[in-house]
């Protein structure tokens, strides 16, 4: 079980956000990928990603095994895989190698000594850039494979998810919502409980606060994150929202060849497969190049009849533009009605 005690500083501070973003969720699935629970939820899931991609046994899924290694607060949130990796990749060596010794103080089962942390899972991906590189590599491969065919139907839910809490907060209050949390949550004024067992860890948010993340792939025992550099970030705790096999049926399929066919004759193959690459989450006009594996001038171009179709949005951030579904085209997108 775990405890997180609250002062009223910290019920002041408590938010509900939509999500940590795509590379979020990639942590997030490749820790749920090597579990053994949850099979009637993500068996189906589990099968499909193993046949297509060495996510489950490539070494560095080591880093992801019982969350072992938290990179969420190293990366923070991002809105497209490709600001994650990025995110990652700029990351100082102190505040990697400040996680990775945490890792070895809170997983010492796995370890003879803290001393050995440095490579002890896998690699030193705060000092070696080869080791790093190739972890970014593993990131969008796993990326591709057990997140992006299902982005376009999670990230609603989440944005949905976090509407839901969000009206409560407005109208009961921060322990209103606390105390309306999914089962496996209880508030008891000023701690918060998730999960159950004899094993009891406490979190004391001394003034911190709280940031809830609904997650669909999030199914580990609970933990709280904190950020290793920096002590007045807020803690992390993610909400799962696969919680019945009617969630991850509806979550954790993809569109029947029939749909994809249909969205190439309407559309044409490159256009379904532009849309579906925008699906994946907003991105810049290079961004989307390199998901469709197109040069600029032809990802562009498809960015430009789609977004004349209704289907995307295109908004300007200084020199680049970002690219985003519109209702219609996500509506479109995963064959639900408007």
């Amino acid at each position: 079980m775990l405890r997180i005690n609250f002062t009223p500083d910290d019920l002041a501070r408590t938010r509900i956000a939509a999500t940590w973003g795509p590379l979020g969720e990639t942590f997030c699935a490749l820790t749920t990928m090597q579990q053994p629970q949850g099979r009637a939820l993500f068996g189906g899931w589990r099968q499909r990603v193993h046949s297509v991609s060495a996510a489950r046994t490539h070494p560095a899924s080591a880093l992801f095994h019982e969350a072992f290694l938290d990179l969420f607060t190293v990366t923070g949130a991002s809105a497209s895989i490709e600001e994650g990796i990025e995110a990652l990749r700029a990351a100082r060596a102190e505040h990697l190698h400040a996680e990775l010794v945490g890792a070895a103080q809170n997983h010492a089962h796995y370890f003879r000594s803290t001393e050995q942390w440095a490579g002890a899972a896998w690699g030193d991906i705060a000092h070696d850039r080869a080791d790093r590189n190739e972890l970014l590599v593993y990131l969008q491969d796993s990326h591709r494979a057990a997140v992006a065919p299902y982005w376009p139907r999670i990230l609603p839910r989440l944005q949905a998810e976090q509407t839901s809490h969000a009206r409560t907060l407005a109208e009961y209050g921060v322990e209103g919502m606390l105390d309306r949390l999914p089962p496996g949550f209880r508030w008891r004024s000023p701690t918060l409980e998730v999960g159950r067992g004899k094993h009891i860890r406490t979190v004391e948010l001394a003034g911190r606060g709280l940031l809830l993340i609904p997650s669909a792939f999030y199914q580990t025992r609970p933990m709280a994150y904190t950020s290793p550099t920096d002590d007045q970030a807020p803690v992390l705790l993610f909400l799962p929202v696969i919680r019945s096999v009617t969630d991850a049926a509806t979550l954790l399929t993809t569109p029947e060849g029939g749909l994809d066919k249909a969205l190439s004759a309407l559309l044409g193959r490159t256009r379904a497969h532009t849309l579906d690459a925008i699906g994946d989450g907003p991105c810049t006009t290079g961004q989307l190049a390199e998901r469709i594996r197109a040069s600029l001038p032809t990802a562009s171009e498809q960015a430009t009849v789609l977004r004349r179709a209704g289907l995307v949005t295109t908004t300007r951030h200084g020199s680049a533009v970002m690219h985003t579904l519109t209702p219609l085209g996500h509506a479109l997108l995963t064959g639900q009605h408007l």
